[in-house]
């Protein structure tokens, strides 16, 4: 447990760098989300990023203003699910993934393997810079498909 909290404390630092040295400031806002992002693993929407800060730390519109910021500096990472909510999480940068969303009540699992990285090489082999790509897959988790039977 120890080491888990030394992790998200160096995450936390090195996200706080990263922001001073793209030249933004650190609001209570971003630090706030940072906080939530480092210790909690999402994809949280913004709303549910704005629930998680302490009550009054800001409005919904300087959650959405700071991880524009958080997002530009690439220590958050957007993902789209296809039902019109942005979600973000924490770019570790130690490695990507990807996500298994439920159609029926909308969970999220993680899917640590990436096949599409051999599709980025191939496309930078054919000229291409700044590759990078999402991949969300969609299904019926194992309880929505049992209540469905029941």
């Amino acid at each position: 447990m120890e080491h888990a909290a030394h992790d998200t404390e160096e995450r936390m630092e090195a996200a706080l760098d990263t922001l001073r040295k793209a030249g933004h400031r650190i609001t209570a806002p971003r630090r706030g989300l940072l906080t939530v992002l480092t210790s909690e693993h999402g994809p949280f929407s913004a709303e549910e990023l704005h629930k998680l800060l302490p009550e009054g730390m800001c409005d919904p519109v300087t959650v959405y203003r700071s991880l524009s910021a958080l997002e530009e500096t690439d220590l958050v990472r957007r993902c789209d699910f296809g039902d019109g909510i942005y979600r973000y999480e924490f770019n570790t940068g130690e490695h990507h993934h990807h996500h298994i969303i439920c159609r029926k009540c909308g969970s999220v699992n993680n899917l640590e393997v990436c096949f599409a990285d051999s599709l980025e090489r191939l496309v930078r082999q054919m000229g291409y810079a700044n590759v990078t790509h999402t991949l969300e897959i969609f299904g019926t988790c194992a309880a929505c498909q049992a209540a469905a039977k029941a």
